[in-house]
């Protein structure tokens, strides 16, 4: 068991340190001060203790440092196999020129100052989704994508849309009224080349009182990113756990914030991004064998309630019986498939995963 009076000693994580009263440890390495604090005080945290350990640190943009790829155009032959030289290696397929787009660096966290950990809050869950949505193409849309190809033909000419699009309905064999509804959406085509405005499904169902098939489908749209809401109930018992709260309640606030110019630097132009978070479950010194992980997070939203039993009442010191926090989480970057696997497909790890 620690004794609260002499702070939190992170012998979990193999921090060399000296605390002081109020659970701060200072190092005297590159001359930083790294904050460390717990809620309870003195929590006993051994290798069955479950709890939620939150570091925080400065954001490192995702380009910050990224690789500039050097490509050499010099050697182009038209008459062969286009050679191109990326980074001093000679390409010849220009799909591999294209391999490393969309492949950009992550954000990270960098110069992590405050460790705090807090009991694991009665209710947590995570929610993962991704967006799909119905989209339809119905079939003179797709023929009019098979023949794409003729919108790049610099003879292309806008107005003869309508006169292909008629001249290939009748030669497929297809019923007459068929025919006929295929005619009037490309008649409806070619008149709108001319700056007319018809309803191809409007002229369709008024020459054949049919409509086109819309080939409804859902359709993959993108990822998203998730949050996490956590409420956490302080009710110190001491002066020391009333120090530790305060500081814990400020080192979110603090970081939460952008920085002003004065920190920023660029005379006044810009502001600072705020400081990110790495939040993890854990039990002991280990990340925790079920629960969910996280991604590097940003903290969009905290709110206190200084009277969380509904009734104004503080301690001599003016500190309120019992505050409740609500910090809302957002992580920086979604979650892929290739956070589950590696690169043969095999599990990373045991857990649920993100």
């Amino acid at each position: 068991m620690l004794d609260p009076s002499v702070g939190f000693k992170s012998a979990i994580n193999g921090f060399a340190s000296n605390s002081t009263s109020s659970g701060e440890k200072k190092t005297s390495e590159k001359k930083s001060t790294v904050t460390e604090l717990r809620y309870p005080y003195n929590l006993k945290i051994d290798r069955d203790t479950d709890y939620l350990d939150i570091s925080i640190g400065t954001y490192s943009p995702s380009l910050l440092g990224a690789k500039e790829t050097n490509i050499d155009t010099s050697n182009i032959d038209d008459k062969k196999n286009t050679i191109f030289k990326v980074d001093g290696e000679i390409v010849s397929d220009t799909s591999k020129l294209l391999s490393g787009i969309g492949n950009l660096p992550t954000a990270s966290i960098k110069d992590i100052k405050t460790y705090i950990r807090l009991p694991i809050p009665q209710s947590i869950s995570d929610t993962t989704s991704v967006s799909w949505g119905p989209d339809t193409l119905d079939p003179l849309s797709a023929f009019a994508v098979g023949q794409g190809a003729k919108l790049i033909n610099d003879n292309f000419d806008l107005r003869k849309v309508g006169t292909d699009l008629i001249k290939q309905a009748k030669n497929i064999n297809l019923s007459e009224s068929t025919k006929g509804a295929i005619i009037a959406a490309a008649s409806s085509k070619a008149y709108g080349a001319f700056g007319g405005n018809v309803s191809i499904s409007g002229i369709i169902s008024r020459a054949s009182g049919q409509v086109f098939n819309p080939n409804l489908e859902l359709l993959f749209n993108g990822v998203n990113l998730r949050s996490f809401p956590f409420t956490f109930d302080f009710a110190p018992r001491n002066s020391a756990e009333a120090r530790v709260v305060k500081q814990i309640i400020r080192e979110f606030k603090k970081a939460m914030t952008a920085k002003s110019t004065s920190q920023a630097g660029a005379g006044g132009i810009f502001i600072k991004a705020p400081d990110i978070f790495k939040l993890t479950y854990k039990r002991g010194p280990n990340p925790h064998p079920f629960l969910n992980k996280f991604k590097l997070m940003a903290l969009t939203d905290m709110q206190l309630n200084y009277t969380g039993s509904n009734t104004y009442a503080t301690y001599a010191d003016g500190t309120p019986v019992h505050i409740q926090m609500t910090l809302t989480f957002t992580e920086i970057n979604p979650v892929y498939n290739d956070d589950y696997v590696d690169n043969e497909g095999n599990d990373i790890d045991s857990t649920v995963g993100f």
